[in-house]
């Protein structure tokens, strides 16, 4: 791997981290933001998958669609065909916009913030 393709992986990775940590302030934060908390997990998932495929010379498919993405992953690795994102992708938009608004509750939220987290392990521990 070229040192330009390892300086794209790591401005992925820290955009990523950047909606880890996003959506762990939200989740802390007083009044709760659950709604945009959920938006940067299913942000960070995108992000880590891309990570994945990127690393493994694919192009970063212009997609929120985790499911495909993580389908793309396990085109490479079985390990993929085995993450449940639960009903994540539902936050790619509908967070955004008030005629769509999706409120999670915290426990949903929290479960959402550790699937990304594990996904994050997961992708690193693979191309590290």
């Amino acid at each position: 791997m070229s040192e330009l393709e390892k300086n794209i992986v790591a401005q992925w990775i820290e955009k990523a981290d950047h909606d880890l940590i996003a959506a762990q302030i939200l989740i802390e934060a007083n009044p709760l933001i659950l709604d945009i908390a959920c938006f940067h997990c299913q942000q960070a998932i995108e992000k880590y998958l891309k990570v994945f495929l990127i690393y493994h010379n694919q192009e970063a498919i212009f997609t929120h669609n985790l499911d495909f993405l993580a389908q793309q992953c396990s085109i490479i690795d079985d390990d993929f065909q085995n993450i449940d994102m639960k009903n994540i992708n539902q936050y790619a938009v509908k967070t955004r916009y008030p005629h769509d608004f999706v409120a999670p509750e915290l426990s949903e939220t929290k479960e959402y913030l550790k699937i990304s987290e594990d996904i994050k392990k997961m992708v690193l521990s693979k191309i590290t």
